[in-house]
């Protein structure tokens, strides 16, 4: 008898001690069975860091020395005549890289703030969003080229189109290199984005406002265009 005892004793031990953590208060159950822990993680920004680095190995290999020479021409005007004085052929390897790094980290730049601010696409997949922001400014880019190439056969000022297009071309392969790490930050690190998006946006800023200076030292003081025409060209292709 004492035996059955314990036993039921203990068992109503046992009952009380397993009981459920909810029993005892008034919060609800919403689910009763067991939750999935989702995963969001994206592997695709991984995969973009990983390209970038490898178009950076594969520069610094073939052409670190082109490269020193693009940072110093975009700020120095020595240095950049004398890569004009090279001919510079945009089509090179190294420069084709270059462009394209600019042109990625600038696509991800854009896809970043409108993740931030959530402005178009809400309801797409990230990837989605960046695909569209590297096919707009793919676009851009091939509507200012050709943009040039007319401007250049109806005004027939090839040499200073031919000269403030490298000139660009320069700087932005220079820029590009320096909005990677604001970039790269803003996905990957644990402080607030919009730190390094405001600091990727000085970067974008300090790009523009040199080649507009550039420009219009190209088109005033060396090959005397007027101001009209400079100022339209800017307002139709830059602004």
């Amino acid at each position: 008898m004492d035996s059955v005892f314990r036993v039921h004793s203990l068992c109503s031990y046992l009952a009380v001690f397993y009981q459920h953590i909810f029993n005892q208060h008034l919060l609800q159950r919403q689910h009763l069975q067991p939750l999935l822990k989702a995963n969001t993680e994206q592997v695709w920004p991984s995969v973009f860091l990983l390209l970038c680095l490898v178009m950076l190995a594969l520069v610094k290999v073939n052409a670190y020395s082109k490269v020193v020479k693009i940072v110093q021409s975009t700020f120095s005007v020595k240095a950049m005549h004398a890569m004009d004085r090279e001919e510079v052929n945009p089509f090179k390897l190294y420069h084709l890289l270059l462009s394209l790094f600019f042109i990625l980290n600038l696509s991800f730049l854009a896809y970043k703030i409108n993740s931030v601010y959530r402005l178009i696409l809400v309801q797409e997949a990230r990837l989605a969003q960046f695909s569209f922001f590297l096919f707009l400014v793919c676009l851009v880019f091939v509507f200012k080229v050709l943009m040039n190439r007319l401007l250049s056969f109806f005004t027939n000022e090839r040499k200073a189109v031919s000269e403030y297009t490298v000139n660009s071309v320069l700087v932005n392969e220079t820029f590009g290199l320096l909005l990677f790490p604001w970039v790269i930050l803003a996905e990957f690190s644990h402080y607030d984005p919009l730190i390094f998006i405001c600091g990727a946006a000085v970067v974008l800023a300090a790009a523009m406002i040199l080649k507009w200076y550039r420009g219009a030292i190209i088109v005033l003081v060396e090959e005397r265009i007027g101001l009209l025409q400079t100022f339209s060209y800017f307002c139709v292709l830059e602004i």
